[in-house]
């Protein structure tokens, strides 16, 4: 399970240590997406991303999901390996696409994480929550 906020710097090489609690969900692999709804990267471990391509698999099927929604989505994903230290590198492309240079914030969202640049997820952070409360899933 993935929880919590972590602030990193990324290398020169556009790599990123990973916090201890989130590589042992990243051993063997990670798998790095653009977001379609949010200016943020998901890194999925190789157990989820197979769940969440079969549910996507399921949307479209059921046309409550585009194929071209599919292709997007599965086009932006990149498999990263976690080196000694802990670090990933995220691809360029990925990189640009949302702005992030040096720092980040890795968040946990229990069956992913996500990086963000920080002034985005200030941003959604500083934004009063009207849609849900923890009594909806608690």
């Amino acid at each position: 399970m993935f929880t919590g906020e972590h602030e990193r710097l990324l290398d020169e090489k556009g790599r990123l240590v990973l916090p201890p609690n989130f590589r042992r969900h990243l051993q063997d692999a990670a798998f790095i997406a653009k977001s379609l709804e949010a200016p943020c990267l998901m890194v999925y471990s190789a157990e989820e991303i197979e769940k969440v391509a079969e549910r996507l698999i399921e949307q479209v099927q059921g046309k409550k999901v585009t194929a071209d929604a599919q292709r997007r989505w599965s086009a932006s994903i990149s498999e990263v390996k976690t080196d000694t230290q802990g670090r990933i590198a995220i691809p360029t492309k990925l990189r640009d696409e949302i702005g992030l240079e040096r720092e980040a914030v890795l968040i946990g969202v229990i069956n992913r994480l996500e990086i963000w640049i920080p002034n985005e997820w200030n941003r959604i952070e500083g934004e009063p929550e009207s849609e849900l409360t923890e009594s909806v899933w608690l």
